[in-house]
């Protein structure tokens, strides 16, 4: 477990994120480095948990440090934001107007038709999917062609022009931009496209990027929307765009008709004729095969049905002749020869009345159904003739006629039943015969039934062709825009507000990450491995309006207790020690010019001698001897510092007394030559003189960077202040000053900010004083 925690700790040690200015970048810290490992190896494993919570509080950045980072860079926030909402408002007031006008189609693909033309013509299913295919079809580059010829487009000069200048509104692909994307959306998309003129295809190119077609969610309204810097344009075309689709609907329905009428009207004539053909087979095959009927029967059961009937009669009349000719035989046996001729005369002539009156009906009969040549006709007519002449043949010969009689009789049955017999043959024979004609007469009547559905068929679509038939209709016509959808001057300013937000926050990230100045009290004791010593905030942030103007040294005398004395005297309180016995000679030092170490020296001194203090201020800036200039403009080129060094003065001769505090100056002119009067030896024998005179000897030097001399003043100083200008000092150039001291030998009091704005919030960090400097406004004075 304790190995675990120190990996981890190490881990996030390694990497810290600079989270007192906000930096994003991160940095290595060895002095956290030696830090953490010590605390590891001294903690117990029980601390996980707390060194787990802190892992987690330090990987997240804090909202003060945000907002700190916010109020630095405020003006930068400022400045973008203003300027990309500027940009935004300027955009829009130059902006053309676009005005959009949007036409509704209704997709009706359960639409009842007047006439059934659904087994013939479909329609468009009732699938949703088909929407979107009726969508595509509105902005196929087919309709699109036929809006521009509609409203003569390619004539206009705001799609007759090239493709680069496009009307308000417009948008192209980047493929479409070029030469080649004129044709490129509408290769292909056949005859009526290929005999485009080149304007045509622009206007139509152009005219596409301004149109927009979309299904309202998943019903089945389609809008047609129309962009354009004209509004009665705009209405124009979306409604160009519906009625061309309803054209080209209608004229596509229309076809379809008239080719299913064709289909049907040709195919129906040839049903027509095989069924004709069908139905002259069956009679064909009825003849081949006696199988004509009358009355619901063929001829031949006709003929068996009246066979039977006369056999049946025939037989009754051999019955009875045979009984009267025995009736006879039995009385001419029993020798009544008298009775015989009464009996027999009046028999007889009633008998033959009776086959006359018989004779004559069937002869009636059969003449009424039969020809002249029919058999049983004539026998008939000869049976009438013989019954006839029996009445006058002698009575003698009413046996004889009795027999003959029953001779006849005999006679017509066997004649009947032979007839019979070739009846039930020829019905065997049609029986076999009338199962082809079963078959002959079902197909002849699914001839007849098919010829009939089509045949209506092609009366219902003869009649669809003068029937609107579309399955789309217009729902709504575009009307004229009331207003213009862009520019949109609230949405323009939501949008533009949004993008100048995001912008100043992207800039303030960029700037806090390319601002690699020292800033804040971590990054002194992180990115510089140094002692915190103060921030020195700047008059124009911390001093009341009628002391701005007021230089810092004569200021700390006019507002002894203001938060800027506090501040010099803060600096001043950790610098100095009070434990020692003898005085203490401090350098002031800056890795660059302009700084501020001068006027900090000059504070410092005069507050710490007007509080009681022996304290000797040393010019040891050589070069530019900023101190001498401010405090002494009338020494000119008296030279003193110098003198004291060479032996030629010494201290009371050299020594200035400060006019306002009892201070003790000693000023310096300069370099004169290439003399070196800056030698170790000489600057620890004036420093151990200051030691012994004063309470504390402030020295400000040259800047550590550029001036050789800054080092030696340091570096045989009790100790050294660099001074940093808040926001302005380069870390590296800070780090480079701290190396630069280091090798020298130089005890490093420690670095402090200068000229810190107070007004912006931590500007310093959140755990410098300033930062709190609101909750002691009533501490210092006014």
């Amino acid at each position: 477990m304790r190995i675990l925690t120190v990996s981890m700790v190490l881990l996030h040690r390694t990497k810290v994120r600079a989270v007192g200015n906000g930096r994003l970048y991160e940095r290595f810290s060895q002095l956290n480095w030696r830090h953490s490992m010590a605390s590891i190896a001294s903690a117990d494993v029980s601390n996980f948990g707390v060194a787990r919570v802190e892992m987690r509080r330090r990987l997240l950045p804090e909202a003060l440090h945000v907002w700190m980072v916010f109020r630095r860079q405020q003006w930068i926030f400022l400045g973008v934001f203003i300027l990309v909402l500027s940009a935004v408002l300027a955009a829009m007031l130059v902006a053309t107007p676009v005005y959009v006008a949007t036409a509704s189609v209704l997709i009706e693909p359960r639409k009842t038709d007047t006439i059934d033309l659904q087994s013939v013509v479909q329609g468009l299913p009732a699938d949703t999917n088909v929407v979107d295919t009726q969508t595509q079809i509105i902005a196929s580059p087919t309709t699109t062609l036929a809006v521009v010829r509609q409203l003569h487009l390619d004539r206009d000069r705001d799609f007759a022009g090239e493709v680069s200048s496009l009307p308000a509104g417009a948008k192209l692909d980047k493929a479409d931009s070029n030469a080649g994307g004129v044709t490129g959306k509408f290769a292909g998309a056949g005859e009526t496209i290929l005999s485009m003129t080149a304007a045509e295809r622009r206007a139509a190119l152009i005219l596409q990027s301004i149109v927009t077609v979309r299904r309202q969610g998943l019903t089945y309204v389609i809008d047609i929307s129309a962009r354009s810097s004209d509004a009665s344009r705009a209405a124009a075309i979306a409604n160009a765009y519906a009625s061309q689709y309803i054209a080209r609907q209608s004229q596509q329905r229309v076809g379809m008709t008239k080719q299913a009428a064709d289909f049907v009207a040709s195919r129906a004539e040839e049903l027509r004729k095989q069924a004709v053909a069908d139905d002259a087979g069956v009679q064909t095959y009825m003849i081949a095969h006696n199988l004509m009927s009358a009355e619901g029967a063929t001829m031949a059961e006709q003929e068996a049905s009246q066979l039977n009937r006369q056999i049946s009669d025939a037989q009754a009349n051999l019955a009875q002749e045979r009984g009267k000719l025995a009736a006879a035989r039995g009385q001419i046996n029993r020798g009544g020869g008298s009775d015989i001729g009464a009996v027999l005369a009046s028999d007889t002539i009633r008998t033959l009345r009776a086959q006359e009156a018989t004779a004559s009906a069937a002869v009636a009969s059969l003449g009424s159904k039969y020809g002249e040549n029919y058999p049983d006709l004539q026998r008939a007519r000869q049976n009438l003739a013989d019954v006839r002449q029996q009445l006058g043949a002698e009575q003698n010969r009413i046996i004889s006629t009795l027999q003959a009689n029953v001779q006849v009789a005999e006679s017509g049955v066997a004649s009947l039943q032979s007839s019979q017999s070739r009846a039930r043959g020829s019905l065997v024979s049609n029986s076999q015969a009338q199962v082809g004609l079963l078959e002959l007469q079902r197909k002849a009547e699914a001839s007849r039934a098919i010829y009939q559905s089509f045949l209506q068929r092609a009366k219902e679509t003869s009649a669809a062709t003068d029937l609107p038939n579309t399955d789309a209709s217009i729902s709504s016509m575009a009307r004229l825009p009331d207003s213009a959808v862009w520019p949109d001057y609230r949405l323009g300013l939501i949008v533009g507000a949004a993008a100048a937000l995001a912008l100043a926050l992207i800039a303030v990230g960029i700037a806090e990450y390319l601002d690699d100045t020292v800033a804040t009290r971590d990054e002194v004791e992180n990115d510089l491995a140094a002692t915190y010593v103060g921030a020195l905030p700047e008059l124009a942030s911390s001093a009341p309006r009628p002391y701005r103007s007021l230089p810092p040294h004569d200021y700390v005398l006019e507002r002894p207790f203001s938060l800027f004395a506090e501040s010099v005297r803060a600096a001043g309180a950790i610098m100095i020690s009070p434990r020692l016995s003898h005085g203490q000679v401090i350098a002031i030092t800056s890795s660059l010019p302009g700084e501020g170490k001068t006027s900090f020296a000059i504070c410092l001194a005069r507050l710490l001698a007007a509080g009681g203090r022996k304290v000797a201020l040393v010019d040891g800036d050589l070069r530019r001897h900023a101190l001498s200039a401010i405090l002494l403009p009338e020494q000119g080129d008296d030279e003193r510092l110098l003198d004291v060094l060479d032996g030629h003065r010494t201290l009371d001769q050299a020594f200035v007394r400060d006019t306002l505090v009892d201070l003790m100056i000693l000023p310096t002119a300069g370099l004169k030559g290439t003399e070196d009067h800056l030698t170790d030896e000489r600057v620890k024998r004036l420093y151990d003189a200051l030691r012994a005179r004063f309470d504390v000897v402030i020295v400000d030097t040259a800047p550590v960077l550029g001036v050789v001399e800054a080092r030696l003043l340091a570096a045989n100083a009790d100790g050294t202040l660099l001074l940093c200008r808040w926001r302005k000092t380069a870390t590296k150039a800070a780090q480079a000053a701290i190396s630069i001291l280091d090798h020298a030998g130089v005890r490093k009091l420690g670095v402090a900010l200068s000229r810190v704005n107070i007004r912006q919030y931590a500007s310093a960090g959140r755990n410098d004083a300033n930062s709190y400097q609101k909750s002691f406004a009533n501490y210092y004075a006014s």
